[in-house]
């Protein structure tokens, strides 16, 4: 009697079986899942007192556990029956000498178990469907701007071009006024398509940092003398303490990051000012940005790194551009291992800071790069753009420089042109996106092969599409992206003309 108290008092099933898998007795724990009184379920098969209401999978996955238990091996499995789930024990049950063996089953209600799993799955498989989700719409994102770039970006080195050579030929003119405001508000299109490169350029990851130690007082001297105007102009006061330490980092990167921040700071300040300082901290020196501006909410700290974002903008005005600098630097921080870090007090100011390594043994500054004008002894220029309006500023362009002008709009017509030449061309300058599919680099390819020499090329480019970035990057000829400046234009001309540059096998 006692013995079968303590039998009773087990909180979880026990069953035993005879050789047959026939119930021969049983616990209270387990006659309260059957629902069935003790003296009915003697004798019965243990799949029919316990796995009601069908179940055929679960009946199979019993008789082969029942089976094993008969030859000696244990089995464990998690059974359903209906929507009742049991994890059960089979196992051969120890007899007395001259007894028949017989088999015992422990199991325990195993539904919060399963629901508990259940619901864990569902929560992944709503992270991985949201994940997806997000995943598609960045790439939807990406696809649109960088097919958005490429067409403002075309009419914009239209602009850019022309309005060079308006400028240059009305010099003196009364009208220049108006045309001094006309390539100021190129200018500013042209900046935020270059924040959109930027970003295109990041994503596609053929930004490679080039670290070595410097200097930081010559870059916070550079900063000094082009934002300071801009501050002053703003009625603001801009304060760049002077340092005498050494960094080791990609020195044009960092100043990418910090003219972002000083952008961000004078945008977003009306009155007061920005404050630059370095703190010294072990082996890390923090260069902060402080402004006394509109300041961040704390819940939006995150926030204004990301694509668009302008706090307090709700009008979209340009002149606290697109939204994009703070997404570069968050780019750069994770390229080149510098953590970023914000801390605002709203209607007080921001303060942001970028830890960036210390170089300790003092080595002499880089010599900058210097690029030679072109001296006026130019050559024959060979051009290949689909849009009639960049092909014709440029034509105009490089003939005011001196250059004889072959203008096709097909890779084809270039090659029509080159038949009937007296001489090569010393340089091409093609687009990459052409018409039918085709593209410059594959126009420059044509015209190596017709001519049987590596003519120095440029390839211009539009795209912000980082596959077709990579694309033309890989090509091995110099790379320029649209709108391009006339110094920019300039300087590869002389580049490429003293260094050609050969298309990779």
């Amino acid at each position: 009697m006692d013995a079968q108290r303590v039998f009773d008092a087990l909180g979880v099933l026990v069953v035993v079986l005879d050789r047959q898998g026939r119930i021969t007795d049983m616990n209270a724990a387990a006659q309260r899942l059957a629902s069935v009184p003790r003296e009915a379920l003697v004798g019965q098969p243990f799949a029919a007192a316990f796995l009601w209401g069908g179940a055929d999978d679960a009946a199979h996955r019993l008789g082969e556990a029942l089976a094993a238990a008969g030859d000696g091996m244990s089995r464990t499995l998690t059974l359903r029956a209906d929507d009742h789930w049991l994890d059960l024990t089979v196992a051969p049950l120890p007899s007395d000498e001259g007894a028949q063996p017989g088999l015992v089953v422990t199991g325990v209600d195993a539904g919060r178990r399963v629901r508990a799993e259940k619901e864990a799955r569902d929560r992944e498989d709503r992270l991985r469907t949201a994940k997806e989700e997000a995943e598609r719409a960045n790439r939807s994102k990406a696809n649109f701007l960088a097919a958005a770039s490429h067409d403002l970006r075309q009419p914009a080195q239209s602009l850019t071009l022309f309005g060079a050579l308006l400028a240059d030929r009305l010099r003196g003119h009364a009208q220049m006024p108006l045309v001094h405001s006309l390539n100021q508000a190129v200018e500013a299109l042209r900046a935020l398509l270059d924040a959109l490169l930027d970003v295109a350029r990041l994503d596609a990851g053929i930004v490679v940092p080039d670290p070595a130690p410097f200097p930081l007082a010559d870059l916070l001297e550079r900063l000094r003398g082009d934002y300071g105007p801009r501050a002053y102009g703003k009625g603001l006061r801009l304060h760049i303490r002077p340092t005498g330490a050494w960094v080791h980092t990609d020195a044009a990167l960092l100043e990418r990051v910090m003219r972002n921040l000083l952008d961000n700071a004078l945008k977003y300040t009306g009155a007061g000012g920005v404050l630059v300082g370095c703190r010294p901290r072990g082996g890390v020196l923090r260069i902060d940005v402080v402004d006394s501006g509109v300041g961040v909410p704390t819940d939006r700290l995150e926030d204004i790194f990301e694509e668009f974002v302008q706090l307090g903008n709700a009008e979209r005005d340009r002149a606290r551009g697109l939204g994009l600098g703070l997404a570069v630097v968050k780019r750069l921080s994770r390229l080149l291992g510098l953590p970023v870090t914000v801390r605002s007090s709203p209607g007080r100011g921001t303060r942001f800071s970028v830890e960036v390594p210390m170089h300790i043994a003092s080595q002499p500054a880089p010599a900058g790069r210097t690029w030679s004008e072109l001296d006026g002894d130019c050559g024959l220029a060979l051009l290949i753009d689909d849009e009639t309006l960049i092909l014709e500023s440029l034509r105009m362009v490089l003939e005011q420089w001196g250059w004889d002008v072959l203008a096709a709009p097909s890779g084809e017509e270039a090659l029509r042109l080159l038949e009937g030449a007296e001489r090569l061309p010393d340089v091409i300058i093609a687009d990459y996106r052409l018409r039918h599919g085709r593209t410059g680099v594959e126009a420059i390819r044509d015209v190596h092969a017709l001519l049987g020499t590596p003519i120095p090329a440029v390839v211009l480019t539009g795209d912000t599409n980082p596959d077709r970035i990579r694309e033309a990057r890989c090509s091995g000829f110099a790379v320029l992206h649209k709108p391009v400046t006339l110094s920019e234009l300039s300087t590869q001309l002389t580049t490429v003309r003293t260094r050609p540059m050969v298309a990779a096998d």
